[in-house]
């Protein structure tokens, strides 16, 4: 479908096709960790916007192939491939690395437990503290090695 424009020199009458646009809702997860930050939306390797912690945002797009990235310092996801068709809107959800959001709760946890063990009960538990460091490898490979899976995209129907 087009829309009708005259040419007034002419006199000639012409279709000009105007490409759809469409929706893509973007849907960020609410989470402990990340919370302070926002995560940069590209879409086709264009930065379109940020978005907040719970956060939703719609961004119009053309029909057709695209590919999303969300990004936070020097972290990203891995590139989301996905089509949209004609006045169709799509869902993608954005969040942290898996079990991001229990991390931090669990080691506050473990470390005042180790604290009311040690100074209330008189038990020096330092395997606690060796549990705490093991635990904290787990966020460390998703901020070095593994910074391309820091944050997770995904189609949500």
């Amino acid at each position: 479908m087009g829309i009708l424009e005259k040419t007034v020199n002419l006199g000639l009458i012409k279709f000009i096709e105007i490409p759809k646009m469409t929706k893509l809702k973007v849907k960020r997860t609410s989470e402990l960790n990340n919370r302070a930050r926002s995560f940069d939306i590209y879409i086709d390797g264009k930065k379109v916007g940020e978005i907040a912690n719970g956060e939703t945002k719609e961004f119009d797009i053309e029909t057709g192939k695209h590919k999303l990235t969300a990004k936070v310092d020097w972290c990203q996801s891995k590139e989301l491939d996905f089509k949209i068709q004609d006045d169709q809107t799509k869902t993608i959800e954005i969040s942290g690395f898996k079990y991001g959001n229990v991390i931090i709760p669990l080691i506050l946890g473990i470390v005042g437990l180790f604290f009311f063990i040690k100074f209330v009960v008189g038990i020096d538990l330092i395997i606690l503290l060796g549990l705490v460091a093991l635990i904290f490898l787990y966020p460390l490979y998703y901020i070095s090695i593994g910074k391309n899976e820091y944050l997770i995209a995904k189609e949500v129907s």
